[in-house]
């Protein structure tokens, strides 16, 4: 939408509209403290491009309603993170030196963190309080971002995947004068055509390849008294309260792709819930589902474009999809439009990746 709010006749290829995906699946927390905070295998950057999307999603989302009149569900920090062990607790204490003195930095509230969520009830050896981390209802966000999309006088939507081609090798973009490819954990395997014969666009840039599946399974519970107000986050587990739901997830399974949630993966997640907020042990499960995180081995996008001129690529955000939105899209626009890319945005170019292996 950010190309084509420049000026660009954008025409969007998707297999399945509207979009069911990642986004649809998730839980829409905005979670740069949480998520990215540097930690060992982690990209070095991937802090400051979560922080950097974070701060702009109070004007996004204002924008979305403005065009839409449909409300993003954005609502701004705090989050609470919960260690109940003592390898969550040193973890702790490393994202409080790696954060330290940044704007909204984390701070220890294990003293008082019965005090800001009297829902929480187990024993805890420490607890964060996170105000940089907040959330959006996710499903919203979708709902508004495809109202958008398909009211712009810029956007045109086809159905199916898009009709690439190519040449002796050289890719040809189907009548466009570039290709953006950000079909999820798919990406690897957009194909274009050559003398009948469908080929991988990872014959155009390997770094495509990167991109991998992480299943994830999550459920939502009626609210009921008592319930956590805030989100609550406790290793992989979060509990992530709505307007008229509360979410709890999510397992992340490298290599497997879900159609359906397992239902003894489901009890097992509410089961954990329940023992960081006892008071959900009896919440009524509205929903469960299962999702497919597109995903790379450091957690970090691919974000530019590739080794193929006119190929662009905005995949693999991992747990981040949701937060990283907005800055994605201005990344990808300034790339794409005006040629300009900054230095954050080149440590997240798919060039920079191979340059950086080899």
């Amino acid at each position: 939408m950010e190309l084509a709010d420049r000026g660009v006749r954008v025409t969007l290829y998707d297999k399945s509209w509207p979009p069911r995906g990642a986004s649809w699946a998730a839980a829409g927390m905005l979670a740069p403290a949480f998520e990215a905070a540097p930690t060992p295998g982690t990209h070095s950057k991937l802090y400051e491009l979560c922080d950097a999307s974070a701060k702009l999603w109070p004007e996004w989302a204002k924008s979305l309603q403005s065009r839409t009149g449909i409300d993003a569900g954005y609502h701004p920090g705090p989050s609470l993170a919960i260690a109940t062990n003592a390898v969550q607790a040193q973890s702790f204490e490393a994202v409080l030196t790696a954060l330290s003195g940044r704007p909204n930095a984390p701070r220890d509230c294990t003293s008082v963190v019965r005090d800001l969520e009297p829902a929480i009830a187990s024993e805890i050896k420490s607890a964060l309080l996170l105000p940089s981390d907040g959330q959006a209802d996710n499903r919203q966000t979708v709902a508004a971002l495809v109202a958008a999309v398909e009211s712009h006088a810029n956007i045109t939507i086809r159905p199916g995947q898009a009709p690439l081609k190519s040449v002796r090798g050289v890719l040809d973009h189907a009548g466009h004068d570039a290709t953006l490819v950000c079909a999820g954990w798919g990406t690897a395997i957009v194909k274009a055509e050559e003398n009948g014969t469908p080929h991988s666009l990872v014959n155009w840039d390997v770094s495509l390849d990167e991109i991998d599946c992480y299943g994830g399974q999550m459920l939502a519970v009626e609210l009921v008294a008592g319930a956590p107000k805030m989100t609550v986050r406790c290793g992989h587990l979060y509990i992530v309260p709505k307007a008229d739901r509360i979410i709890i997830g999510a397992t992340t399974e490298p290599g497997r792709v879900l159609n359906q949630a397992e239902p003894d993966v489901i009890a097992e997640l509410k089961q954990n819930a329940a023992a960081l907020c006892p008071v959900l042990a009896d919440a009524p499960v509205i929903e469960s589902w299962a999702g497919v995180r597109p995903g790379t081995k450091d957690h970090a996008p691919l974000l530019g474009e590739t080794q193929t001129p006119g190929l662009f690529v905005a995949s693999g955000h991992y747990r981040n999809g949701i937060l990283l939105a907005p800055i994605t899209a201005h990344i990808m626009a300034d790339t794409i439009v005006d040629g300009k890319v900054s230095d954050l945005a080149r440590a997240f170019s798919p060039r920079a990746r191979i340059s950086a292996e080899v």
